[in-house]
């Protein structure tokens, strides 16, 4: 790769041991190992939605290094290791890989896919990792990004949508085929578009190594502390000295931090630790955020 970054993991397709899918799954809540069937596939969805926080901490401390090792999160192990030791995620592309590599785990027939989230003047064509699923003929979008707790099915040529209030996902058919999904990121009530590319369908680790590199390099996740987390009736952002709270009405609420604050929120009603906060680097003047 350019620009002093190397992505130097293996490109042999990961997988996660028994070890650490037992840990992963007892830190969900889960006693058991769901079936693999369409009960046990959304109540899996329901709880990575729950329980793993959209996050750029990981990314950000690797940013400080002096980035001999690749970006992190690339590898589906580490990103799991890193939740459960630390309680952090990740951002689009370690997130899917590590929905891809648990699907799979579980006995789910999983692929790789990319497209493109439509936000103004930021560059589309596969910039979004993400995970389908073929179960009884039907395929399901299992991106714990989109969070809305209720797997979202795809229906050719019909509409569809989760129900699921402030998580509410909605798919649309498009002219000429593919599909579009609506989802809320969290840090706004306004919903963003999620395009599926047929050319990115599917993609291998390589395809999401490339791209979580470049993703290191530009774009909206690494300049300014970013966290959210999903709750059953709430959607919690930190970032940019302020704590945002979306509430079951769809409202959202905003309360400025001190970082001290900040950490204490992150650390005792957010689940992070204290190794972890302690690390967070302080947010570059003027970057680059989402908000």
């Amino acid at each position: 790769m350019t620009d002093g970054h190397h992505v130097d993991q293996t490109s042999a397709e990961p997988s996660l041991s028994p070890a650490l899918l037992e840990r992963v799954l007892t830190k969900l809540g889960l006693n058991k190992q769901p079936a693999p069937d369409l009960a046990g596939l959304n109540t899996v969805y329901a709880a990575v939605c729950g329980g793993i926080p959209f996050d750029n901490i990981q990314k950000r401390i690797w940013l400080r290094t002096k980035r001999k090792k690749p970006v992190t999160g690339g590898d589906p192990n580490e990103f799991f290791e890193n939740w459960v030791r630390h309680g952090t995620g990740g951002t689009c592309w370690p997130t899917s890989g590590g929905m891809y590599a648990l699907a799979r785990a579980l006995g789910f027939n999983a692929r790789r896919i990319a497209g493109s989230v439509i936000v103004p003047n930021y560059p589309s064509g596969a910039n979004h990792g993400s995970v389908l699923v073929t179960l009884g003929g039907h395929e399901y979008v299992f991106d714990f990004t989109f969070g809305s707790f209720k797997i979202p099915k795809l229906v050719p040529g019909q509409t569809t949508s989760t129900e699921t209030g402030i998580h509410n996902v909605e798919i649309m058919p498009l002219d000429g085929g593919g599909w579009e999904l609506l989802f809320f990121m969290g840090w706004s009530t306004t919903p963003l578009p999620f395009r599926y590319e047929q050319e990115h369908d599917p993609v291998d680790h390589a395809f999401f190594l490339d791209r979580n590199d470049r993703a290191s390099r530009v774009g909206f996740f690494n300049d300014t502390l970013l966290f959210r987390r999903r709750f059953a009736d709430s959607i919690v952002t930190i970032g940019r000295g302020k704590k945002r709270v979306i509430a079951p009405d769809g409202t959202m609420t905003k309360t400025d931090l001190t970082t001290a604050q900040r950490d204490a929120l992150l650390i005792h009603e957010l689940g992070l630790s204290e190794e972890i906060v302690a690390r967070i680097p302080p947010d570059i003047e003027d970057g680059i955020a989402p908000f």
